[in-house]
């Protein structure tokens, strides 16, 4: 889908544009890396959208759009998979899992085991009816609630959010004009790909 469009609102915690870091400059997440011990890849993922930025048509297709970035971390990797969409909803957040986050772990022999999110409408709700619960239980996956009182909920998907926000998608903006989301996702799957592959040499893996 193209949007002839400009942006007209970016979340207020997006920084100071800048260019994109080369492959093997992208920095360890601050503060969590003691977190990501690398001992039990897939047993734990963290799944969080973001409200990324309104965008306003211009010419033949007035109107606002908005643009939701989904994202999913592993703890114990630090490996991360992320998708642009034009809203956010459950079925927005069974689609990175089945075409991002499963195929990837499953080229690898590994299961996932469980996934942590908040308890909001994308992801909660009665399995035989809820498109989320339904592909977790359907999936023998274990799905927890965060605890919100602590530390700030989801903060590895936070952390990774932030580095799309500084390293990504000041300089994807800048490249389309014409703002496609399908465009935005192929640099978007290049990017994520490289800092995954940076983030598994780190710790041996492949």
């Amino acid at each position: 889908m193209r949007y002839p469009m400009k942006v007209q609102e970016i979340a207020s915690e997006t920084p100071p544009h800048g260019s994109m870091l080369p492959v093997h400059s992208f920095p360890v997440f601050d503060n969590i890396e003691r977190d990501c011990p690398d001992s039990n890849p897939g047993h734990s993922l963290f799944q969080e959208w973001f409200f990324f930025c309104r965008v306003r048509k211009i010419g033949d297709a007035p109107g606002t759009e908005y643009i939701y970035v989904e994202t999913v971390v592993d703890r114990d990797t630090c490996v991360a998979f992320a998708k642009v969409y034009p809203a956010r909803s459950a079925m927005n957040s069974v689609d990175l899992l089945t075409s991002r986050v499963v195929p990837f772990y499953e080229r690898r022999g590994i299961s996932i085991q469980e996934i942590h999110t908040r308890k909001t409408n994308e992801y909660w709700g009665l399995p035989p009816k809820h498109p989320y619960e339904t592909f977790l239980a359907a999936s023998h996956i274990i799905h927890l609630g965060i605890d919100e009182r602590g530390k700030p909920h989801n903060y590895l998907c936070r952390k990774f959010y932030e580095l799309l926000l500084k390293e990504f998608f000041p300089l994807a903006l800048r490249r389309h004009f014409q703002l496609s989301l399908s465009e935005i996702q192929k640099e978007l799957d290049t990017f994520v790909d490289a800092y995954n592959a940076t983030q598994m040499k780190r710790r041996g893996n492949s």
